[in-house]
């Protein structure tokens, strides 16, 4: 094992140890998905400083590399670079962003580590708020690959960060309260475009879980995907006007070279579903709406990962709802489990996870830095 792979096994434990003794030093009760008082909040400072710097110093994974090799060509030729001003704009704040760092920084670290901190700390801020046991949503954040595959796809995990903070508004049972929602989705979209899914999801995931539309939603989403040669002509057509724009020209879709996700990906994903199907009642009498929203996230989550058997770039749409997912099982374990029995889903869901980190950790196994 490479001194950087130690480095994050002791990221991830000291986190995980440290949001456990957070615990028990608790602050307040606040309102929300949570019932006993919020931890410590040094359980939070310190897991979100060290797995956002540790993200940000990486030199590769992913498209990590493409955006460091543009950075220092940028730098090169920075005698010619002038301000570019900010416009309300799909990918905007991005370039913006990028262009003020290139003109008072050399370090490509600099952006990358901009990008982690939106990416990581507004992710493992509301698990923090938001998730009971926290040191488990800590573990899970890891375990499920939300914080490793957050290294790649650089500026869609940053926009992912900002439509999370907007939680609070996206839980809210009031109507009104899309409009303080909106103003994060915006946000998110001067980073990357396809955050604007967010707003008929916000409609969507208001439903009642496990309705009829939940049921046809899963079907729909296996028949498309069955089937999705048929419609192929129709998708790519949509594809020309958004990011995605350069799938649709390049022959991503059609040269055959591009394959799905693994399906072992979508099995994980629906065990938690089944057993929240199982404990519908439970769930809904303690946490109410909000129950709904979660499982409903959590299916639309699992929906683009069956889309993404048959091309895995759909498995990208999922990165504004997998952090969710966490908190949906996280819950699924203090309140829908009896209190006899949490302890031992408590180690099968852990245990469970392990051995799916297993196959998943080729994602940063490959991790280099410069710096360390």
């Amino acid at each position: 094992m490479t001194r950087y792979m130690w480095w994050f096994t002791a990221i991830v434990a000291g986190s995980f140890f440290i949001a456990l003794l957070s615990r028990f030093i608790p602050m307040r009760r606040p309102n929300g998905l949570r019932t006993d008082p919020l931890p410590n909040p040094i359980g939070f400072l310190i897991p979100a400083a060290a797995f956002a710097i540790f993200s940000g110093l990486r030199i590769n994974i992913g498209d990590t590399g493409s955006y460091v090799h543009s950075y220092r060509l940028a730098v090169e030729n920075s005698a010619s670079i002038e301000p570019i001003p900010f416009r309300i704009a799909g990918n905007a704040m991005f370039g913006f962003l990028q262009n003020r760092l290139i003109m008072r920084s050399d370090e490509p670290y600099t952006l990358i580590m901009v990008m982690s901190i939106l990416a990581v700390v507004p992710v493992v801020y509301i698990l923090y708020k938001y998730s009971a046991p926290y040191e488990l949503a800590i573990a899970l954040f890891v375990l499920t690959g939300y914080y490793m595959f957050s290294m790649n796809g650089i500026r869609q995990y940053a926009a992912a960060g900002i439509l999370m903070l907007g939680t609070k508004f996206l839980f809210s049972e009031k109507k009104t309260d899309l409009l303080f929602y909106l103003p994060f989705v915006l946000l998110a979209w001067t980073f990357h475009s396809s955050a604007l899914i967010m707003i008929p999801i916000y409609f969507i995931v208001r439903r009642r879980s496990w309705s009829p539309f939940t049921i046809a939603l899963l079907l729909g989403t296996v028949i498309l995907t069955l089937a999705f040669n048929s419609v192929l002509p129709t998708f790519l057509d949509a594809l020309e006007n958004t990011d995605y724009s350069t799938y649709a020209e390049n022959g991503w879709f059609t040269s055959g070279t591009e394959t799905g996700s693994n399906f072992i990906r979508v099995i994980v994903l629906a065990v938690p579903l089944v057993l929240s199907f199982l404990w519908r009642d439970r769930l809904n009498m303690m946490l109410g709406k909000k129950w709904d929203i979660l499982v409903n996230l959590s299916v639309l989550n699992l929906a683009f990962y069956i889309l993404s058997l048959y091309n895995w770039i759909f498995a990208r749409l999922a990165i504004y709802t997998s952090a969710y997912v966490i908190i949906m099982m996280v819950h699924l374990l203090s309140k829908g489990a009896r209190p006899k029995d949490r302890s031992l889903w408590y180690t099968a869901m852990v245990g469970m996870y392990i051995v799916y980190f297993t196959f998943a950790s080729y994602a940063i196994t490959g991790y280099r830095s410069e710096l360390y």
